[in-house]
């Protein structure tokens, strides 16, 4: 299947001033047929979510932006897109917050944009269908601008708290752009490996110890790589190697 061009500046901004989740919209726009793609974007959600349905706390002066695609990939593809995601946004990033020191701007497994260890965004890819049956996707984008949350069992941070001030806009702005570039790159699929390529580059923990939570069971080990699907490889301590889909990661100490 011949993936779709994308340029940037062509895709058009919807707003909200207020949504339950921008996600949740562009699922339901897909639903109802309506003309895409398209950019979603809201000053506050009040039913932000990420993965697993947990919620998204969403501030005014935070970026809530989803992108909606129809047709992207075919569906055995669509769960690639949080690489090419991940990847945009720490493009967009750099390009929007010239003051932020970009060493410790990291990307990990599967969906966050860390800075220094903090949790400084999420994405969430949702794979659909559009009014038609052709697969479709919708990815959304929490970036913590202005303000991050405090009451979470990890550490979060903003470009504000960093000393990179940057209004959502503005990275919205860098974000289309990237966006485009990287779903070009992509292809559907077809230059995943060099999207990998990319992606391991700016990945967090490579070679370093995690845990995984996968269901109720966790496994830990040595992050080695990604594969050709974008699962994590993983060397358990007893030596045998784990392919895991998906999962909540948590770092661990470094291995010798």
């Amino acid at each position: 299947m011949a993936a779709p061009r994308f340029q940037s500046s062509t895709i058009p901004i919807i707003r909200f001033t207020e949504i339950g989740s921008t996600n949740a919209e562009g699922l339901a726009r897909l639903g109802r047929g309506e003309a895409m793609p398209a950019w979603l974007v809201a000053d506050i959600q009040t039913a932000g979510r990420g993965r697993r349905g947990r919620p998204w706390t969403s501030e005014l002066g935070n970026l809530f932006a989803t992108l909606v695609l129809p047709n992207p990939a075919p569906v055995a593809n669509l769960a690639q897109l949080c690489f090419v995601a991940g990847l945009a946004l720490r493009d967009a990033v750099v390009a929007a917050a010239p003051l932020l020191s970009v060493d410790g701007l990291r990307l990990k497994w599967p969906n966050d944009l860390m800075l220094d260890g903090g949790k400084l965004a999420g994405i969430l890819v949702e794979g659909s269908s559009d009014a038609s049956g052709r697969s479709a996707a919708v990815i959304g984008f929490g970036v913590n601008c202005l303000h991050h949350p405090e009451d979470l069992p990890y550490r979060a941070t903003s470009l504000e708290e960093a000393g990179a001030p940057t209004a959502p806009d503005r990275l919205l702005e860098a974000l289309d752009l990237a966006m485009a570039v990287r779903l070009n790159q992509w292809n559907g699929g077809n230059g995943f490996a060099s999207v990998r390529t990319d992606w391991m580059r700016h990945a967090l923990a490579i070679g370093d110890t995690v845990s995984v939570k996968i269901g109720d069971r966790e496994v830990t080990g040595r992050f080695e790589s990604i594969d050709n699907r974008g699962a994590m490889m993983l060397r358990r301590r007893d030596g045998v190697a784990e392919i895991v889909t998906a999962g909540d990661v948590s770092l661990q100490t470094k291995v010798d």
